[in-house]
């Protein structure tokens, strides 16, 4: 239509092809078959395993992309957690344990595959922008392999039970670390979850095309080693394309069924009430304050990098949290009977900036993160924390 009229058409296009099951399958839904990405969220199956397997097949052309299972716990299972994560778990602890967490200088051989893939870096941006997002992913996981061939070829494994080798021991495992830092930062614009977990470990400035091949250097102190990724269990990924019961059909049914209800009901008008009766939540409003009061608090919105349960505590979880500051806080929060760990990686919450550090038994608590409660738990259980609305970004502020 444009081009029959005499106005410009685009110059390129941003879309892609079909979903497609199994070597071509079609999703139907009165056929039931298909790929949900809520039930896949519900089933507790990670979004970056998805978001890397789509990647690894997305072109720039208008191609169908077919969803296999096998393939996709062979893909996430081998490339990402067996070639990539597994450098910085083959690493860090030797690390750890031997140099209190501080990289070494670099020998030539490692200098020398480090440069590698820091020369590979505006290649791959390359790749990204045109859209040849599989292109991207393919040479990453091959700058990959190369670092696994220099960690087999010399095993610090067995480098740890020598001695004598301890200098050579700190080169290779801070060999690795630098590159794992540069892999990380070609994969963070597929996986930026991910991405934010690294960074928080290795306690570096966030990742962007700028500072990717800027190394660490000798005498930089990474984090504690935590697990970045679980692998893929078929079984689970199976139960994503199995039927839904009767009973999880009517329950995803029943709020079609009250949307029907409350567009042809009109709201009742809000009764009046006492003032100072206890709310729904169980608490009276607080008096009154004025707007100076109320601006001394500075509420930044912030993104949980990490997560983690506190030893000793059952109600606090340890957050790692990044307010645009150029640095991490850490933040304890007793939060720990209504989430896991994990489900909160990645996520935007809010965050009291301006609170005073707090010395606590398990650390230092920088802040405050903001979630709501009944004032009687025993009288309606639950705990919820406040999370920003997509395309809100760490630092902004609260107004």
């Amino acid at each position: 239509m444009l081009h029959f009229s005499g106005r410009k058409v685009p110059s390129a296009i941003y879309v892609h092809g079909f979903l497609t099951l199994n070597s071509g399958e079609k999703m139907s839904k009165s056929r039931g078959t298909g790929l949900d990405p809520l039930k896949y969220l519900q089933l507790g199956l990670n979004p970056e395993w998805l978001r890397y397997y789509l990647a690894a097949k997305l072109s720039s052309r208008n191609e169908d992309v077919d969803f296999n299972p096998q393939d996709f716990v062979a893909r996430v299972n081998s490339d990402l957690v067996g070639k990539y994560i597994n450098i910085a778990s083959r690493a860090a602890g030797f690390l750890a344990q031997r140099f209190d967490g501080r990289l070494g200088p670099l020998a030539p051989d490692g200098e020398a595959l480090l440069d590698g893939l820091q020369r590979a870096v505006p290649a791959v941006a390359e790749l990204l922008a045109e859209r040849e997002y599989g292109k991207a992913i393919r040479e990453t996981m091959a700058l990959a392999d190369r670092v696994n061939e220099y960690v087999d070829q010399n095993k610090p494994w067995e480098l740890a039970r020598q001695p004598d080798c301890a200098p050579r021991l700190q080169d290779v495992c801070s060999t690795c670390i630098e590159c794992f830092r540069v892999l990380t930062a070609l994969l963070k614009p597929v996986l930026p979850v991910l991405a934010a977990q690294v960074e928080a470990f290795l306690r570096c400035a966030p990742l962007d095309w700028a500072n990717a091949a800027t190394a660490l250097g000798p005498g930089h102190t990474i984090g504690t080693y935590q697990h970045l990724m679980q692998r893929v269990d078929a079984k689970r990924l199976q139960e994503l394309f199995e039927p839904s019961t009767p009973a999880a059909s009517a329950a995803s049914a029943a709020p079609t069924a009250s949307k029907a209800t409350h567009a042809t009901t009109p709201h009742a008008p809000p009764t009046e009430r006492d003032p100072h009766a206890p709310l729904p939540g169980g608490e009276s409003i607080a008096p009154p304050i004025g707007i100076d009061d109320f601006a001394k608090v500075d509420l930044r919105i912030a993104r949980i990098v990490a997560c983690e349960a506190v030893s000793g505590s059952t109600k606090l979880l340890r957050l790692t949290l990044d307010a645009g500051e150029g640095r991490l806080r850490n933040v304890f929060s007793g939060i720990a009977s209504a989430y896991q760990p994990e489900q909160l990686v990645g996520q935007l919450t809010v965050l009291v900036a301006n609170l005073a550090p707090r010395k606590m038994k398990f650390g230092v608590s920088e802040g405050m993160v903001l979630s709501a409660a009944h004032a009687a738990p025993e009288a309606r259980p639950g705990l919820y924390l406040l999370q920003a609305w997509p395309g809100a970004e760490p630092g902004m502020r609260v107004h």
